[in-house]
């Protein structure tokens, strides 16, 4: 099955190496495993990064004139299954009329997907929340009915 997943950066935090207005990103030294992980002590913060320590520590802020990388890791990307499921009847006393029952189901499977625009990914703003996700990208699962009569 293909997830797909959507790129990150990680930002060199107050610094600007670049100009004033732009801060830069920072320099990736060292490999980190990405995906979203939880906090065994804490289930309900969820981290990009499996071990975020050892994450902050493979990341430098750009020398004076570097710009840094952008966009080499990869984060939780998007999925959902919509449905809709209709019967329409025929009035028996006139065919110009009829009843339409309508059900929807939007995020069928519940799908919980974080968005990596979220991230805390600045190497020296955020300390112990670095990597952490703030936000979802996927609603949870929602039904509506509908009920229409036509004349």
């Amino acid at each position: 099955m293909y997830k797909r997943q959507f790129p990150f950066s990680v930002g060199n935090g107050a610094q600007w190496p670049t100009d004033w207005d732009l801060p830069g990103n920072a320099y990736q030294t060292a490999p980190v495993q990405t995906g979203v992980f939880h906090n065994p002590a804490d289930p309900s913060v969820v981290n990009a990064f499996s071990n975020f320590s050892s994450a902050q520590a493979s990341f430098v802020e750009p020398l004076p004139g570097q710009a840094g990388v952008r966009n080499t890791l990869r984060g939780d990307g998007y999925f959902s299954i919509d449905m809709g499921l209709s019967k329409r009847w025929i009035m028996p006393w006139a065919e110009k009329q009829s009843l339409q029952f309508r059900w929807e189901v939007f995020n069928i499977s519940n799908s919980v997907r974080f968005d990596v625009q979220s991230i805390n990914a600045s190497v020296d703003t955020f300390g112990s929340t670095f990597g952490q996700y703030t936000r979802l990208s996927t609603n949870p699962r929602v039904m509506q009915f509908a009920l229409r009569y036509e004349f």
